[in-house]
């Protein structure tokens, strides 16, 4: 296959607080919107099952509106925290990305990982990045001066060709 692009970006905690600021304001409304949905939804069935003397269900739904609550919460900041504690953020490492007609490859130290252009989820773009998306809570990023082969633009005008619909 012909190589097309290829971009080297260095992963650190600068670069991933960035990332952090786009992913958060393009999601958390969303997410904040469902916890604030299904929390009502269970909030209404324990107000209707203590409207009914139902007691040890309205209990039930208690103790799963609480667990909703503390995972939709936790989990979040418990995946930040173990991401900034993992050996590509700690020891910043260095991905190569090989981009070809119909796949792309990823490169770390000795291994490597191919995608298909139709197995992204979305792709943004930001003045210093682009972030492939895999799916809703995992990300590729891309650093716009990172290109060794072919410019960003160049990149940007392909990989809207290659995902009409996904690119933002």
């Amino acid at each position: 296959m012909n190589l097309l692009f290829k971009n080297v970006t260095k992963y650190s905690k600068e670069v991933y607080d960035e990332f952090l600021k786009f992913h958060s304001k393009k999601f958390s409304f969303r997410y904040n919107l469902f916890s604030l949905a299904i929390s009502m939804l269970l909030l209404f069935l324990m107000m209707l099952h203590i409207s009914y003397n139902n007691y040890g269900i309205a209990v039930i739904i208690c103790a799963c509106l609480t667990a909703f609550i503390l995972y939709r919460y936790f989990q979040p900041i418990e995946e930040v925290r173990n991401e900034y504690n993992s050996e590509k953020i700690t020891k910043e490492t260095s991905y190569t990305f090989s981009f070809y007609e119909k796949y792309f490859k990823i490169y770390a130290k000795r291994e490597y990982s191919k995608i298909y252009y139709k197995d992204l989820y979305k792709i943004f773009e930001t003045n210093e990045f682009f972030y492939l998306y895999l799916d809703k809570r995992h990300s590729l990023l891309l650093d716009k001066n990172g290109f060794q082969r072919g410019t960003c633009l160049e990149f940007k005008n392909f990989i809207k060709k290659k995902c009409p619909f996904k690119f933002r």
